[in-house]
């Protein structure tokens, strides 16, 4: 297979009239899975065909190219990936060409987890024909369940294509076989860590529950930064899939065939779905089967429909809206169970054989019972020090600290998010970075949840942190939080951001914190700049084109 890269081509009207050039932007492999399941289903049918890197093509060759496949992933609430926002800031920029002799489909891939899961996707697609491109195939969505809603998209893609383009060379007789061979880089890769310390971060007299967790990596043998993440690999709750087993009144000894293995019901669900959790996606695919009247009210109301998929799990659902069905009709509508990931939080030069985890407990009760995150029950309730976790690293390339050390930072966070700020600024006072530190931290009270209080107010003492503003949003009558401290230093913020030229870090929990505070970023850019509300968002863009403005939410 070729990939091709800058400059690897001549592009020429022949060329490109016949070609199918084939364009992916993963970041977890999937994308590029479905690309290349695509690229030999083409050269299957004897179609001239390129497989190209969002991540390394030039773009300027895109205004020559007539034919077009784009396979994409969005990263979180709606973002592109690392990988993939250079292209798509060009391809929205005034620079795009003009695609009215183009023809495209295009392929977007998601976790339904977060609202818009395949905005990434939408955007490439929605702008292609604000370019005037013409699609050829309807876009298809993609869960992380890619697989055979990847495998529709490329055959029904690629067969439009094939009416349009030449048979530049002889395809081939034999029936091709649809199969994605993504390698699994995260089994490729586990590494089973030895836990050195596990403690309460917060006091008895919190509300939350949260853990630090200190790791053995010795031996691990890969390098890993500040701003990277560690998956750590769970099973689901033995109570609650029996729970699960008993309201659908499935025989936990069933057993469920696959195309390579005969497993037990009950270890299939113990291992292989997702049932701490709902979303849109699985509770449509639940009523196709059930038809429950209840649960089609409840989907035709998207407000509705995202409160509840906020806070229920699967037994709910099976619970609320309760129906005869399946169990390989049952399974087929669950996400497949993966790993959870945590943000470094500590730097490999002040920790060189250690890593560091924060790890928020998911508990609340609801329908009379309590519920429990599945990688809280794991971590809270069935590791200890001494025992062995199987984790993974994960690299993150759009967030981390900038190479320049005398580029001042802004860290804004709210809980768990304070994590990968803890190594920054490790890594920072290792380093003797010259540049200027400012964090601004939010949780409920000062007392019982200011994580690594102690850790931080040493930094903020000797300076390291320049700045630090804090907004315990339970401590007072008004309640604050960290967008307040933003519009509150407003003067300063805007000069570190417009005339130091700061990186500003946003870490936490999308639900609270995110749109709120990028709202306060505009609004102190549009005042302390003294520009519209257009420009000032078009300041916001440019920042986050320069990977001024960064986020990491989950």
């Amino acid at each position: 297979m070729k990939t091709m890269k800058n400059g690897d081509k001549d592009f020429n009207n022949e060329t490109n009239n016949s070609t199918l050039y084939i364009i992916y932007g993963s970041r977890t492999g999937n994308s590029k899975a479905a690309a290349t399941l695509a690229y030999e289903y083409a050269n299957h049918l004897g179609i001239e065909t390129e497989l190209l890197d969002m991540k390394t093509f030039s773009f300027e060759t895109l205004a020559w190219m007539r034919n077009i496949l784009i396979a994409v992933s969005t990263h979180g609430e709606g973002d592109p990936p690392a990988m993939v926002e250079n292209f798509y800031h060009f391809i929205h920029s005034d620079q795009s060409p003009n695609l009215k002799r183009t023809n495209f489909s295009v392929l977007a891939l998601g976790d339904s987890s977060y609202k818009e899961f395949c905005k990434t996707g939408w955007d490439f697609r929605n702008r292609l024909l604000k370019l005037e491109a013409k699609e050829i195939s309807p876009l298809v969505e993609c869960d992380i369940d890619y697989k055979e809603n990847a495998k529709k998209w490329v055959k029904e893609a690629v067969s439009a294509f094939e009416k349009i383009l030449p048979e530049t060379k002889k395809g081939e007789k034999k029936e091709f076989a649809f199969e994605l061979n993504k390698r699994d880089m995260e089994q490729d890769n586990v590494f089973y860590a030895r836990v050195l310390e596990k403690k309460e971060l917060t006091s008895v007299n919190s509300e939350k529950k949260i853990l630090h967790f200190s790791l053995s990596m010795e031996n691990f043998g890969t390098s890993y930064h500040p701003g990277d993440t560690f998956g750590v690999f769970v099973s689901n709750p033995r109570l609650l899939v029996d729970k699960l087993l008993k309201t659908m009144r499935f025989d936990r000894a069933y057993s469920i065939h696959s195309t390579d293995s005969i497993k037990l019901l009950k270890q299939v669900l113990l291992d292989d779905y997702e049932i701490t959790l709902v979303t849109p996606v699985v509770l449509r695919k639940y009523e196709q089967f059930t038809k429950n009247e209840e649960l089609r009210l409840l989907l035709s109301d998207e407000n509705k429909l995202n409160a509840f998929c906020e806070n229920h799990d699967v037994l709910d659902m099976v619970t609320l809206f309760p129906s005869e069905i399946s169990p390989e009709n049952f399974l087929s509508c669950l996400r497949p169970l993966k790993p959870r990931h945590f943000s470094v939080a500590s730097s490999t030069l002040v920790f060189p054989d250690e890593l560091h985890l924060t790890v928020g407990i998911i508990e609340y009760n609801l329908q009379n019972r309590l519920h429990k995150g599945v990688c809280s029950v794991y971590l809270d309730e069935q590791v200890e020090v001494g025992d062995f976790i199987p984790v993974f690293h994960e690299a993150n390339e759009s967030f981390s600290l900038p190479e320049d050390d005398s580029v001042p930072v802004i860290m804004i966070a709210a809980g768990t998010g304070i994590a990968p700020f803890r190594a920054f600024l490790q890594e920072r006072k290792h380093r003797q970075a010259k540049g200027k530190n400012w964090l601004i931290f939010g949780d409920r009270h000062l007392e019982s949840d200011f994580l690594y209080g102690n850790e931080f107010n040493s930094y903020y003492d000797s300076g390291i942190l320049t700045q630090m503003d804090l907004a315990f949003s339970r401590d007072q009558k008004m309640k604050k939080y960290v967008q307040h401290c933003i519009l509150e230093k407003s003067e300063t913020f805007f000069e570190w951001i417009d005339s130091m030229n700061a990186v500003v870090y946003l870490c936490g929990n999308k639900r609270t914190i995110g749109r709120e505070v990028k709202e306060a970023i505009k609004f102190v850019i549009e005042k302390e700049g003294n520009l519209s509300s257009e420009k000032a968002e078009e300041f916001i863009q440019q920042m986050t084109i320069d990977k001024k403005l960064l986020s990491d939410l989950y």
